[in-house]
């Protein structure tokens, strides 16, 4: 069983029936830890939407916060379920709006399984049918050929040494982990920076505002290249040109927590301290809010581009603007869609009606079985 997003495995919880571990070293413990939660949805989940755990048998299992216990089997009479690894979960859903528990939110969430249609099953399992996962992005990664059949077992698995021997060992590293975020130049940087005064080639020598202007037009890779090739430059990328490297930071989207993340971040401080445990006096995230304008931006820009967890980020990003387009695509010419009338106003379809109603009966489950 694979994320209907990134399209990795799902690694089976220890509290599986008859586990069959990987091999040794095979994965990190970090990396299996994260890769076993999921976040599922559709309208046979009950709620909408749930976080759970996967097991081995292909089913879904919570751990309860309340004395209730549930279990989802992805594939049953009724078809299949949408899941997601929990990152995967946090960008999808921040891209359909639907980050809430609310109402809207989950009939958004639901409406995603019914327009982009039941995902597939076999050694496509949890893919959506007609979207070309493998098209997507700069790295173009595809997942299919590493699933394998087991004669012993007919189950399909995943080979995760051919897998990582072929280079896409980058795509497992945790996808919400970021570089820190430094609140200020720090003096160690200026000093060794610092030489304002040598002008050694015809870019140096041209007057501030014509830098200004050509900046912009730089991508990110050669403005960080240009602005590390002499000392000049270097000290101007910290302190002048802080601003420019700030807005092409933000301007990717991928590159700093989301609202979702950044609150849990602000949670788990907020418990280190209640607790005392040692924890920062301030989250080292960056954010277009809460971090110094005069912060080391250029220092984090540089460092998006070099970190594994953030290329395996913006893979994920790009799959879900893509699904996103993909579904307002789909969703125009769908039975879901808004009925115009004559006089110009609009109503909501049959299907639409009957989803609501439908997920209506379920809904007062949905905050009690999503406590955390």
């Amino acid at each position: 069983m694979s994320c209907s997003l990134c399209r990795l495995p799902f690694t089976a919880t220890p509290r599986s029936q008859n586990l069959r571990p990987l091999p040794p070293g095979t994965l990190t413990e970090k990396q299996y830890n994260y890769l076993q939660w999921g976040f599922v949805l559709g309208r046979n989940v009950p709620g909408g939407c749930l976080i759970m755990e996967y097991f081995q048998t292909g089913t879904f299992g919570n751990r309860p916060q309340i004395p209730l216990i549930i279990n989802v089997a992805w594939e049953s009479e009724a078809g299949t379920i949408v899941a997601l690894h929990t990152v995967c979960a946090t960008i999808l859903r921040e891209m359909f709006e639907a980050t809430d528990l609310s109402f809207k939110s989950i009939i958004q969430l639901c409406l995603i399984e019914q327009v982009l249609g039941p995902t597939q099953r076999g050694p496509n399992a949890g893919r959506f049918k007609d979207f070309d996962y493998e098209a997507v992005g700069q790295d173009k990664v595809d997942t299919r050929p590493f699933w394998k059949l087991n004669a012993k077992t007919e189950m399909y698995e995943f080979d995760w040494a051919t897998f990582k021997a072929c280079g896409l060992d980058w795509t497992l590293s945790r996808p919400d982990v970021f570089p820190r975020f430094h609140s200020n130049v720090s003096p160690q940087r200026l000093v060794l920076a610092f030489d304002a005064s040598t002008q050694e080639s015809v870019l140096t020598r041209q007057p501030f505002d014509i830098l200004h202007l050509l900046l912009p037009y730089f991508t990110n890779k050669s403005f960080v290249a240009l602005l590390s090739t002499c000392r000049f430059f270097r000290y101007h990328a910290l302190t002048t040109f802080q601003p420019q490297a700030r807005t092409r930071v933000l301007g990717l989207g991928w590159a700093v927590p989301l609202p979702a993340e950044y609150a849990e971040a602000c949670r788990s401080l907020l418990y280190k301290h209640e607790h005392k445990v040692a924890a920062a006096t301030s989250i080292p995230m960056a954010h277009p809010e809460h971090s110094s304008m005069h912060g080391d931006w250029f220092l984090y820009l540089s460092q998006v581009h070099r970190m594994p967890a953030l290329r395996a980020r913006r893979r994920i990003w790009d799959l879900s603007a893509a699904i996103r387009r993909e579904y307002t695509t789909r969703h125009a010419c769908s039975e879901y869609a808004d009925i115009r009338n004559a006089d110009g106003t609009t109503v909501k379809s049959k299907a639409r009606k009957y989803l609501e109603e439908f997920m209506g009966q379920m809904y007062m489950m949905t905050s009690l079985l999503n406590k955390s």
